[in-house]
């Protein structure tokens, strides 16, 4: 008993698989139960859900190197599509708040068979509407239960009508088919983000084609629908090219404005100083003026780079007067890398090549792949650094750029220096030439960048339109109804199981043997399967009667029970651990078990190995041994351990050879003290020397403790555990009773369970 206590307390709860598979093969039935609960319904619904269809349309991009399209402007192109500003539109010309309420004995109710315009602004009132027409041609137009308006059919059909944001006309057939018409307006935002989630966009591998999808269950409006989105993408899509276009343009533009005024204003001068000196330059004089001229020129180029390079770096930083939200950042980096204070630069020429690159096998992977993909975020990853290398050689450029600056500057100095001691005619003469000279280059450059971004933007209304506009669909698609039937399945399985599961969990009862060694940590000395009866209205008298006649017999029928009964009696013989052992308690928890039956039986199977055997019913409030081999209840134990009677009276026999009984006998207040005391155990000493086998039945440790106190005069004790009845937690309570007396704990008797539980030649015996 100590070894059974030490070991509870260094006791591992571990996860028994095969535990949980056995309770998932048992509780079948279970599974089944709820997949059908979930799958029946799941059906039903996916049957009565109308048809969907799926409209798409092509929009092609005629502006497309030959490289194919970085992967930045592929996903710049889907955010627009999906962005709110142009779902908002299409949501509100459409009306697509719009939903028909459909009559059950009613053919379905398409859009356009009712309205024949319908539109809404961007806050419609959303709720239930209803049109009721009358025979006298007349329409009352309600919203919940106010009637709005009443006016006749066809101002209705002729003329459009504006009411709660709503803007519609109806077909002139709608009053002939239909004498009410029940419609909702939705949230006018929630049905927004509705559209964005159905809107599906994919590109082809060059990424110069668009294909937007859009699945809805009227094929008309989703036609309209996927047209018109591509419709105000291609509008938007060109305005904000010109805008970036614009953006060089504007500021070439001024400056070149500013070039030419000066220009203009070299040229009056060195007019007027003509017309009014003439005088003549030597020729180191001129090679000087060439030079100092050729440096302003240079410097005018550089802080015209210098400007236009600032400018960029300018849109990427928030704090700046330059930064504008509406222009990509990514378009502002590769416009930085396409500068021409570039050309001859190694590292920005590697950096930009390298990030075309990753465009384009960025934009490969996003063809099957989402943006979350490892590869394509750490392709993500690489472009950004490369966007950072971009803009440091930017900021290095801008400091490259101030000191050559610099240096020019310094240049300059030392050459107007040489001039100062000429005379005031001819300094006048150079410093107008020289401007002029210098203003009409750099007037010369700017000309040519601005004729550039004029050609560039008056291109820019061309680059993309729509190649296959979308037509209304002739056959409905799936709608992903074998991905749902598959769901339902799933949910419905997992269900069955996961409920199997948590019902293994929270299950306390012990039901198998793996139970019993995995929680009590004690042998099993037997396992009795279940015994049917024919009458389960029988008393426990009565049940207790019939029951011993039909288990064991005396000509060794072969039943399954009567087997385990066998069995059970040869463990407890011939058992190297349990040892020699004469007198047994058998003992239960709770009341129903099956303690009495099992005692009954155990020693009825002792009897036949022609064992001399006796017992003892010691459940002296309850006994019930007498009925089962039809003996007196009195006088028994209670009259012989109180000196009414003596031993041979209380001795009977019974109509099994070699098996003897003693009753309860009369009941008594002191049980327990009465078994406990020095004549029970004198009694118990007695009765030994005259039998081979004695076996106590006991009441459960429930309602008393006898079963603890025969327990010490015994050589051991056999708990009977009811499967899937006794529960583990109070099974181990009460066999802590145990732990602080002199009470062998032989092992459990498992009782009732199944067939299939028990050992397998049990299945010989089914017939």
């Amino acid at each position: 008993m100590e070894e059974f206590f030490e070991e509870q307390i260094i006791e591992e709860e571990g996860v028994d698989v095969g535990q949980y598979f056995k309770a998932l093969v048992c509780r079948w039935w279970l599974i089944v139960l709820i997949f059908l609960g979930v799958i029946i319904p799941w059906m039903l619904y996916l049957k009565h859900q109308p048809p969907v269809y799926e409209a798409d349309a092509w929009i092609i991009f005629h502006d497309v190197a030959g490289g194919g399209v970085p992967e930045t402007v592929v996903q710049s192109r889907t955010m627009k599509l999906k962005s709110r500003s142009l779902t908002e539109g299409v949501t509100a010309e459409l009306g697509l708040t719009l939903q028909l309420l459909q009559e059950e004995n009613e053919p379905f109710l398409e859009r356009d068979s009712v309205f024949k315009t319908f539109s809404t602004s961007k806050e419609p009132v959303p709720g239930s509407y209803k049109l009721l027409f009358y025979p006298s041609g007349y329409c009352a137009f309600y919203f919940e239960s106010e009637r709005l308006d009443s006016l006749r059919v066809r101002e209705l059909v002729n003329d459009t009508v504006s009411y709660n944001g709503m803007n519609f006309s109806l077909t002139p057939d709608i009053v002939k088919n239909r004498s009410e018409v029940a419609f909702v307006i939705r949230n006018f935002h929630g049905t927004v983000s509705s559209l964005v989630s159905r809107v599906n966009i994919r590109t082809n591998r060059e990424g110069n084609m668009m294909r937007i999808i859009l699945k809805d269950r009227d094929p008309v409006l989703a036609a309209q629908t996927i047209n018109l989105l591509a419709g105000i993408f291609i509008q938007k899509s060109l305005e904000m090219g010109k805008e970036n276009q614009r953006f060089m343009r504007d500021y070439i533009k001024e400056q070149l404005d500013l070039v030419q005024q000066e220009l203009n204003k070299s040229d009056s001068q060195l007019q007027s100083f003509r017309e009014e000196y003439l005088v003549g330059l030597d020729e180191e004089t001129r090679q000087t003026v060439t030079r100092l001229t050729a440096l302003e020129r240079d410097i005018s180029r550089l802080t015209l780079h210098k400007n236009e390079l600032d400018l960029l770096l300018g849109k990427l930083n928030p704090r700046t007067s330059d930064f504008d939200e509406g222009v990509s950042m990514r378009y502002v980096y590769r416009q930085i890398a396409l500068q021409p204070v570039f050309m001859e630069n190694a590292d920005m020429t590697i950096a930009k090549l390298e990030l075309n690159d990753l465009d384009r096998e960025k934009g490969e992977l996003l063809v099957n792949l989402p943006e979350t993909n490892p590869n394509v975020m750490e392709l993500s990853e690489r472009m950004q650094m490369l966007e950072e290398k971009i803009y440091r050689l930017a900021k290095n450029k801008m400091k490259e750029l101030d000191g050559q600056i610099s240096q020019m500057s310094e240049r300059m100095k030392e050459l107007q220096r040489k001039l100062d001691t000429l005379p005031e005619e001819e300094l006048r003469q150079i410093k107008f030439a020289r401007e002029r000279r210098t203003n009409e280059d750099l007037y010369g450059l700017l000309l040519k960048r601005y004729k550039e971004a004029q050609i560039s933007e008056a291109v820019a209304s061309e680059h993309v339109s729509i190649l296959d506009p979308s037509m209304p669909p002739d056959r409905p698609v799936s709608g992903g109804k074998k991905k749902k039937i598959f769901l339902g399945v799933f949910i419905g399985l997992f269900l069955g199981i996961g409920a199997v599961l948590i019902w293994e969990e929270t299950d306390k009862s012990i039901r198998t043997r793996e139970d019993v060694k995995r929680h009590l940590k004690l042998p099993i000395l037997g396992i009795i399967p279940k015994v049917k009866f024919d009458n389960y209205e029988l008393q426990d008298s009565e049940k207790a009667k019939s029951i011993s006649s039909q288990i064991v017999t005396h000509d060794y029928s072969p039943t399954p029970v009567g087997e385990a009964y066998r069995s059970l009696r040869t463990s407890i013989l011939f058992s190297k651990s349990i040892g020699p052992i004469r007198s047994l308690v058998i003992g239960s928890v709770s009341p129903g078990d099956g303690k009495s039956f099992t005692a009954a039986n155990l020693a009825i199977a002792l009897a036949q190995q022609k064992s001399k055997t006796i017992i003892i019913d010691a459940d002296l409030r309850r006994g019930v041994l007498h009925n089962s081999f039809n003996c007196p209840k009195k006088p028994g134990l209670t009259n012989y351990l109180t000196g009414v009677v003596p031993l041979e009276t209380v001795l009977n026999e019974t109509y099994i050879p070699n098996l003897s009984l003693i009753t309860c006998g009369s009941l008594i207040p002191n049980p327990s003290e009465l078994l406990g005391s020095v004549r029970m155990k004198r009694f118990i000493e007695g009765i030994t020397n005259r039998f081979d086998f004695i076996i106590f039945d006991t009441p459960p440790l429930i309602a008393a403790t006898d079963a603890v106190i025969l327990g010490t005069f015994v050589d051991g004790i056999a708990i009977l555990v009811r499967a899937g009845k006794s529960n583990r937690e109070d099974l181990k309570r009460k066999l802590e009773l145990f732990r602080n007396v002199e009470a062998r704990v032989l092992g459990v008797i498992l009782n009732g369970v199944g067939v299939e539980v028990a050992h397998e030649g049990y299945s010989y015996y089914r017939y």
